[in-house]
């Protein structure tokens, strides 16, 4: 490396540069990497931030989305502000105020991390996020939380956004990906991007509707009940019960399910 960055004309910052060894070996989880650089010994992290993502030893990225779960429950009290009888924000300017900062932080890099088992941890403050925007109570079906906001359920959004990738990864050569021949899967557990996801071969739009639409249907007698109230899996508000409310009045009872 000092080579390189002095061919380059570089200064090199043994300060700021962290080791991290990915493995999943748990009996060698605590050992540390003895790495020197221009005399200075580099420090040992646990959890590196690489491009805004939280690494971890074993790439589950369980700290990147308690990370995440942070800053969407953080937002969501800005919301909060937003609905009350002082504000009186309509029901359309929460949800794109929603989806700008909540669904928008929770969605970030999700190409790398959707497939982790702790997923929902993210889920559950995005969960509360269309709380808000409904005016719903907790005991209303998490599926229905999505249909009368009008916006995709996380999972199928994130599902979406990988496929995009994925596309992007085969056609565009300017992708870091493009080319790139995956090694034999070795452990089960394991799910690789170029493995596992296949690529987009619509619009995300139009992916995501079709794969809600799927999983309403399997929902069978719930699904009915659901869709004799007027409930339905759309990503619209327009129509929603009491949307033409402002929210202080929404909320009272308007979307109440």
């Amino acid at each position: 490396m000092s080579s390189y960055y002095n061919n380059n004309h570089l200064k090199p910052n043994p300060s700021k540069t962290q080791l991290c060894s990915f493995h999943l070996r748990n009996r060698d989880a605590k050992k540390e990497l003895s790495v020197t650089w221009d005399g200075h010994k580099l420090s040992n992290h646990t959890h590196p931030m690489y491009l805004g993502v939280t690494l971890d030893r074993t790439l589950s990225f369980k700290k990147h989305l308690e990370n995440t779960k942070a800053k969407v429950n953080t937002r969501n009290n800005i919301l909060r502000k937003l609905v009350n009888s002082k504000w009186g924000a309509d029901p359309p300017t929460i949800r794109a105020t929603a989806m700008a900062l909540c669904f928008s932080t929770a969605e970030y890099a999700c190409s790398s991390w959707c497939r982790s088992r702790h997923t929902k941890l993210v889920d559950t403050a995005l969960n509360d996020t269309c709380r808000i925007i409904t005016g719903c109570v907790k005991t209303t079906p998490v599926p229905c939380l999505y249909a009368l906001a009008g916006i995709s359920p996380p999972h199928i959004r994130r599902l979406g956004i990988a496929q995009d990738e994925r596309r992007t990864q085969e056609t565009d050569i300017r992708h870091p990906l493009h080319g790139h021949v995956p090694p034999p899967r070795r452990r089960r557990s394991r799910a690789s991007f170029v493995q596992t996801v296949l690529p987009l071969q619509t619009t995300k739009q139009a992916a995501r509707t079709n794969i809600w639409e799927d999983e309403w249907q399997r929902n069978d007698t719930r699904a009915l009940e659901w869709l004799d109230r007027g409930i339905t899996p759309t990503t619209t508000l327009a129509g929603k019960p009491g949307s033409h409310l402002i929210d202080c009045v929404w909320n009272r009872g308007g979307a109440k399910h």
